[in-house]
């Protein structure tokens, strides 16, 4: 078993664990009470409020928050999943499915866990009472996008690349800006949402390694 061929599968294992040994640990310290200034600095920064930010962005980000969350994140899951079924087969699907579920279930252990109240400074523009840490939109996003573009192929072209960036970006931009989330609820669910990407992108190198005999 060439070390070389060990290298890519151990990097993104690595890589996923940190990442949610980081999640965990912003998360003790969030509740604790530090990176206050920051949110703070950031949420007063980005937030919108009706009456004094313009409509149309307002309209347009809860339409981006709308694909992140709810019943309808799950349906688009289930149809990336069964797309990657019909063209990449039951590995890929599996992939997506379980990864997609096992993220999100974490991130609702870790809200409750927590407990982080969400940001009360202004109106909410898309009211919502869970718990605030991590942010499941961040999570979902991070978690689907960057698992698509590890899945397929086609999608490693830099515009698909950049797209999906900007998917992840904007879906956690707009919990700060819709006043739903800290600006470390959406990091946190950033890095969760990878972490298992990551995790998930080693199980499947590890398997096409094998299939090809490298190991």
């Amino acid at each position: 078993m060439a070390i070389s061929t060990l290298n890519l599968p151990l990097r993104l294992s690595l890589s996923g664990i940190i990442l949610l040994t980081l999640v965990v640990a912003l998360g003790y310290a969030v509740t604790a009470g530090h990176f206050r200034e920051f949110d703070l600095a950031v949420f007063h920064a980005l937030n919108m409020q009706r009456g004094t930010s313009p409509d149309w962005l307002i309209l347009l980000m809860q339409a981006i928050s709308w694909i992140g969350g709810g019943l309808q994140r799950y349906i688009i899951v289930t149809i990336l999943t069964v797309a990657l079924w019909r063209w990449w087969g039951w590995g890929a699907a599996l992939a997506m499915g379980l990864t997609t579920l096992i993220a999100a279930f974490t991130s609702d252990v870790m809200k409750y866990f927590f407990a982080r109240l969400r940001p009360e400074l202004v109106a909410q523009l898309d009211p919502i009472t869970s718990p605030a840490f991590p942010s499941g939109h961040a999570n979902n996003a991070a978690a689907v996008y960057i698992l698509f573009i590890m899945l397929v192929p086609q999608a490693r072209h830099p515009l698909w690349q950049t797209a999906a960036a900007a998917m992840i970006l904007l879906t956690g931009i707009s919990r700060i800006m819709l006043g739903v989330h800290w600006p470390t609820d959406v990091i946190g669910g950033w890095m969760l949402g990878a972490s298992f990407a990551l995790m998930a992108g080693a199980i499947i190198t590890y398997r096409q390694h094998q299939r090809q005999g490298k190991f």
